[in-house]
């Protein structure tokens, strides 16, 4: 690992052509880059009703309908219909749509002196007053125009545009949005206002705002970022690397992408400001270990070797967290793509190819910089020599807000009992709240309530009815079963149900049709709008209807029928509910003999919405799993685990508390926040993990490892978080609704976390103590110490390395009195390097009783039971030794308990050595003494 990442140090030249070439190959890459914002990418791969959709969608026709919205206060002028009969003709020529339904072809039939008249509203242009009133007065009179064609004042009317996409095109959207757009350009002058709504303008204002949003949040979030950098690590420098770095990652990325065929989305449109305000946290983690290299360096060395020395610090103090922060917030990040749906799932590719990318450049590169062209000199503290090797002291140093942030969080982290006895309330108050979060996926809900858009559906829906269409499909398994008066009547009574729950705005069917041809036979009267008695009624109506009018509603051997629903629903959580109702209705209306579904795209989109709560929590408990392992073999104990996963789970909690309490729901954008906050916010408290690990082993003191700890991850924790927290507030200023959710609630996750981090940690491992993977495997011991030692007979070479690791490392000089005789203590010393004599002092006398040396054990009677120290032990040269106090071993051992019982039994047993030969020289004493 070490040569990895000194490799920008030792071999910049090799370094600079790797990124480089990388860089050039990925770079090719982007001009293949694509925009995907259709609907497709919201629905869930699995949804079951895919089929049957696409199997009613070819038989009935396409929900894909585009509505054009025409209004003006003197609409029945012959001008104006002249307009709008070109504009219908004009949307008819289009080569992908499929049908064209107006007031020119939508069938109006009336009861006219006792005669029957079926014809369109519009058979061309009236031209005189007579006729223009006459079908003004036909479309107002029927039920099935009113609210679908035309508005119950007469002053707005519809255009319904059916599409039939090619899903081989990836521009078919916004190529239909501008030929719609084209095809009305010509007559928007005729009327006081004409808009389009569908799918394709919906995906059009997607990209068209996702391209304002690029342009917007990444030079915003380079502001930020640099604001933030230059505020806290008070270097003009420090902003460039970050710059640097998350740019090569960026191509790297978006190149790939462009390479593998994977589009940009609505969500991959945030990766930029991700990856700029994310990479910039270890750049600046690596700067301020580089900076901490310099205060310990040799402060007469040439600049040169002076970055150089600094640039190895770092590296040796840093290499592990850093290694593990990226690994865990690509985890965070690749953890979406376990959804089904592909929106999330390209997301989770850029997303957590760029932060991948970002690590291994940040790791290769920025040594190379540093070991270069790095500053000589830090202003974080007030003067150049100030900080000792005592990390201990280097509180006292800082200066700046990050002074005042960690005085107040070291006051708190003073008080473990109160911090506990609030974070507990907290996070149950949070945790009820998060309960109550609910889901959405609509694609208008991802658009801001002021946006043109949204105004328009709005409109659309105030005046006429809501642009969504979903169908009601029924299949009997008889030849002209719904000519049958008894399953028409089944209709009628879902179209009732429909209009008493009032949630959906419309709904049509073969019911309707007929129902108002039986009206009309009753001289129009209201009573009779129902559907007729008998199937030689039913035959004898439909001859008033040619089958385009019929053939969205009914098949053409009456087995299969049609309802169709419009909505304005635009709140997943609220659909599904109104939806489940209505499919229950259906199913106690219809019967056992019908077979019933429920199928359209925006149901499709809303179904994949609560596939986001499963990939949720998928992804989370993955997440969370991974961290759990990682951490518990890194730390060597189960307790690392349960550390590093406490301060995260913690803001999830409140962020999930926040939605649930604000009726924040969860859709594309929110669902990703807990993984993602979970990645990153984990890497301060890796960096603390390792920190105290570090700090644990120069002093047996808890409380004082935890001080020095907090006190050196300080600046970076505390400038990584603002800088975290101020980027995913630029977010707010997106265009998309979910966009700024999710930044606005990242950055409350950031800020928990941090407090977290640096209030609750610190409580919790003052009643631990944590050995590092990484420093057990490295810790040079003599083979002597590890065979011949009796303390660490039967030990494994990894669990003796365990245990020195456990215990604090003392130096001592030539002369130096180890142990005192006559002194008290609970202390045991087992030397590592060096030696030592044994003396006695009696009646004025020192008589030297033995030498001991590397692996010998000495003070045990005292480990075990305090008492006077029976002998002197003075170094004879100068040497390492390891102390055992019987306290805080025993604290420290009950996190590793089969190393313990080990050190015990080994203890044991030179007790028994010892007593074994002090019984012997007793005896030969006695043997001597009769002699």
């Amino acid at each position: 690992m070490q040569n990895f990442l000194t490799l920008g140090v030792r071999h910049r030249a090799l370094t600079a052509l790797f990124i480089a070439a990388i860089t050039l190959a990925c770079g090719m890459g982007l001009n293949k880059l694509r925009v995907d914002t259709s609907f497709d990418s919201l629905i869930s791969d699995s949804d079951p009703t895919k089929v049957i959709y696409e199997k009613i969608k070819q038989e009935f026709g396409s929900d894909n309908t585009t509505i054009i919205y025409v209004r003006a206060p003197d609409l029945w002028t012959e001008n104006r219909i002249s307009a709008l009969q070109e504009m219908h003709y004009a949307l008819e020529d289009l080569p992908f749509v499929e049908r064209v339904d107006s007031l020119f072809n939508v069938r109006s039939i009336r009861d006219q002196n006792g005669m029957i008249q079926s014809s369109t509203v519009l058979d061309g242009v009236p031209y005189d007053d007579v006729e223009m009133k006459a079908a003004h007065d036909n479309a107002l009179y029927s039920p099935l125009i009113v609210g679908n064609f035309i508005s119950k004042d007469g002053n707005v009317t519809a255009i319904n545009v059916s599409i039939v996409k090619d899903p081989d095109d990836p521009d078919f959207d916004r190529n239909a949005y501008l030929a719609i757009e084209d095809a009305i350009k010509p007559y928007r002058s005729a009327f006081d206002e004409v808009f389009q709504v569908g799918p394709p303008r919906v995906n059009q204002d997607t990209e068209t705002n996702l391209f304002d949003d690029l342009a917007l949040l990444i030079p915003l979030s380079l502001g930020v970022l640099t604001a933030t950098i230059v505020l806290f690590v008070r270097s003009a420098f420090a902003p460039i690397i970050p710059m640097i770095t998350s740019g090569i990652s960026l191509v790297w990325a978006f190149g790939l992408m462009g390479h593998m065929g994977i589009p940009i989305n609505i969500l991959s449109a945030m990766v930029p400001s991700l990856v700029i305000v994310i990479g910039s946290t270890e750049d600046t983690h690596m700067l301020a270990g580089y900076l901490s290299g310099l205060k310990h360096g040799q402060t007469h060395t040439v600049a040169s070797e002076k970055r150089r020395l600094a640039t190895l610090f770092l590296i040796r103090h840093l290499g592990l967290p850093l290694i593990l922060t990226s690994v865990t917030t690509t985890l965070g990040f690749a953890a979406n793509g376990l959804a089904d749906m592909s929106l999330v799932r390209d997301f989770a590719f850029a997303a957590s190819v760029s932060i991948a990318a970002n690590g291994i450049i940040t790791l290769l590169l920025v040594p190379l910089i540093l070991s270069t062209v790095g500053p000589l000199r830090s202003r974080l503290h007030r003067n150049e020599d100030a900080i000792s090797s005592d990390t201990g002291n280097q509180e006292h140093h800082i200066r700046g807000p990050v002074a005042t942030i960690l005085k107040f969080c070291r006051a708190a982290a003073g008080h473990p009992r109160t911090v506990i006895g609030i974070t507990i309330p907290v996070v149950i108050i949070f945790g009820l709240f998060a309960l109550q979060t609910k889901v959405s996926n609509d694609p208008i809900a991802a658009f801001k309530s002021y946006h043109p858009l949204v105004q328009d559906v709005n409109k659309l829906a105030d005046t006429l009815s809501g642009m969504e269409i979903f169908y009601i499909n029924l299949e009997s398994s008889k030849p002209d079963a719904f000519k049958q008066p008894e399953n028409l009547q089944r209709l009628a009574d879902i179209k009732k149900y429909i209009q008493a729950d009032g949630r959906f705005d419309n709904a049509l069917s073969i019911a309707d049709h007929l129902s108002l041809v039986n009206r009309e036979f009753h001289g129009g009267d209201p009573a009779m709008m129902i559907v007729p008695d008998s199937e030689a009624l039913v035959d004898q109506y439909l001859l008033f209807f040619q089958r385009s009018d019929l053939e969205n509603y009914v098949s053409h051997d009456f087995q299969r029928v049609n309802i169709v629903v419009r909505h304005n629903i635009h709140n997943s959580h609220d659909l599904k509910m109104a939806v489940a109702d209505l499919d229950a209705r259906v199913r106690a209306i219809a019967g056992p003999d019908l077979r019933v579904n429920l199928v359209g795209q925006n149901l499709m989109i809303n179904n994949a919405a609560e596939d986001l709560i499963k990939a949720q929590v998928q992804s989370v408990g993955l997440l969370l799993v991974v961290i759990f392992i990682m951490m518990s073999l890194v730390y060597t104990s189960t307790i690392g685990g349960l550390l590093s996963l406490i301060p995260n789970i913690i803001p999830i909690v409140i962020v999930f508390g926040i939605m649930g309490m604000f009726d924040i729901p969860l859709n594309p954008g929110t669902a990703t926040v807990a993984v993602i906050a979970i990645g990153i916010a984990i890497d301060d408290t890796i960096h603390l993990l390792s920190s105290y690990a570090h700090e644990s082993r120069l002093t047996v003191d808890r409380l004082e490892a935890v001080r020095r700890t907090v006190s050196s991850q300080a600046i970076p924790a505390i400038s990584t978080s603002v800088a975290l927290t101020a980027g995913f507030i630029v977010l707010l200023w997106s265009n998309f609704t979910i966009l700024a959710q999710f930044g606005g609630l990242s950055a409350i996750a950031m800020i928990a976390a941090l407090a977290a981090d640096l209030i609750i940690t610190p409580v919790l491992l003052s009643y631990v103590r944590l050995v590092g993977l990484y420093e057990i495997l490295s810790l040079k011991v003599g083979k002597d110490v590890l065979t011949k030692s009796p303390l660490f007979t039967d030990m494994s070479s990894y669990q003796i390395r365990k245990a020195i690791l456990l215990a604090e490392m003392v130096e001592f000089k030539a002369g130096d009195r180890l142990v005192g005789q006559g002194s008290l203590g609970r202390d045991m010393y087992l030397l590592l390097q060096g030696s030592a004599a044994v003396t006695l002092e009696n009646e004025g006398r020192t008589t030297r009783l033995a030498t001991l040396n590397e692996g010998a054990v000495l003070g045990e009677l005292g480990f075990v039971q305090e008492q006077e120290r029976t002998a002197n032990v003075d170094a004879l040269s100068d040497g390492e030794m390891l102390l055992f106090n019987a306290d805080t071993v025993r604290r420290n051992m009950r996190l590793y308990p089969h190393i313990a019982s080990k050190l015990n039994l080994n203890i044991a047993r030179i007790l028994g050595a010892r007593l074994a030969e002090t019984s012997q020289r007793l005896s030969q004493f006695d043997q001597e003494k009769e002699v």
